[in-house]
C-alpha cells in the first residue's frame, strides 16, 4: 500500500490531469455541482480575473478548479469531499479556494448583476408608490420572507436540515414587491438556520449597508428579523395610536406587507 504522502501526491497529479468538464456529463455534473457545463463556466467567468492565480508553486488552482470546489463545498456544507470526486488538494488549499471565490462572488458589482433590488432614485419612486397605493404605508420598496422547502430526509447530517418546525427543509429567503413580482431569492440555506442569520450573510444586506440602495428606501420583515435602519418590522407591544396603526397599515385585497 502507497503512503498516506504518496497517494496524496497521486491524487494531485490526477486532480492536475483530469478535466471534470469534459469527462462528466451535464446530468452528472449537476448532480455534484448543481450546475451544468455552461453554468460552471458561467459563473468561472464572472471571477476568473479575481481568482487567477499570481503564484509561483507549480501547477496552482486554476479560477475553474476553484469555482468546483466551492460549488462542491456549497452542495454538500463538507470540505472533505474531494476524495469521492478525485479533487487532491489539501484541506487548507480548499479552504483558502473557497473563501477566495465566495469573496469574489460577494463582491457588489456581481451582486448587483443578479439582485433585482430598486437601486436608483427612479424605480424606488415607482416601488414607493405602488405600497402607498396598497397600504399606505411610505418609503418602502420591498417585503423580505423565509419560506421552507420541504425535502426527504437527507441520508447524511440530516439533523442540521430540521427547522423550528421538526421537519427537514432549505429556508429560502425572498424579497419581492408590492406586485408579488420576486426582486431576489437566496435558496440556499439549511432548514435550522433563523431567517436572521440569512439575511446578515444575504446580498440584499451588503447592498443596504454599502450605501447602494438610495437612502430612505426600506424593507418589511417580520418579527422574525431584527430592525435595522432599512429594515421596518413590527413593535413587538405595540402602545395605541402610531405603534398601532405602524403594525397594522390600511389594508386592501391582495397582495401586501400589512401582514408583517
Amino acid at each position: 500500500m502507497a503512503a498516506p504522502q504518496q497517494q496524496s501526491s497521486q491524487l494531485r497529479n490526477l486532480f492536475r490531469r483530469r478535466n471534470f468538464l469534459q469527462e462528466l456529463s451535464d446530468a452528472e455534473l449537476i448532480k455534484r455541482y448543481r450546475l451544468d457545463r455552461d453554468g460552471i463556466l458561467f459563473v468561472t467567468n464572472l471571477v476568473r480575473d479575481v481568482l487567477s492565480s499570481n503564484t509561483r508553486r507549480r501547477n496552482p488552482l486554476t479560477p475553474k478548479m476553484k469555482v468546483i470546489l466551492t460549488l462542491r463545498y456549497l452542495v454538500t456544507s463538507r470540505i472533505q469531499m474531494y476524495s469521492r470526486d478525485d479533487l487532491g488538494p489539501s484541506q487548507s488549499a480548499i479552504s483558502r479556494a473557497i473563501t477566495q471565490t465566495l469573496d469574489a462572488l460577494a463582491d457588489v458589482n456581481i451582486l448587483k448583476q443578479f439582485i433585482c433590488l430598486p437601486i436608483t432614485p427612479d424605480t424606488t419612486v415607482a416601488m414607493k408608490a405602488d405600497f402607498i397605493n396598497i397600504a399606505d404605508f411610505p418609503e418602502v420598496i420591498g417585503v423580505i420572507d423565509g419560506t421552507h422547502v420541504r425535502l426527504m430526509v437527507p441520508r447524511e447530517e440530516e439533523g442540521i436540515y430540521v427547522n423550528s418546525r421538526g421537519y427537514h427543509s432549505i429556508n429560502v429567503q425572498m424579497v419581492f414587491d408590492a406586485n408579488c413580482r420576486t426582486m431576489d431569492i437566496l435558496a440556499k440555506w439549511l432548514g435550522s438556520v433563523s431567517k436572521a442569520q440569512i439575511l446578515s450573510r444575504s446580498g440584499v444586506t451588503a447592498l443596504f449597508e454599502r450605501g447602494h440602495v438610495p437612502p430612505n428606501s426600506y424593507l418589511l420583515g417580520d418579527s422574525g428579523y431584527p430592525s435595522k435602519p432599512w429594515l421596518l418590522t413590527p413593535y413587538q407591544q405595540p402602545l395605541p395610536g402610531p405603534q398601532t396603526r405602524y403594525n397594522k397599515p390600511d389594508q386592501s385585497p391582495g397582495c401586501h406587507p400589512a401582514s408583517y
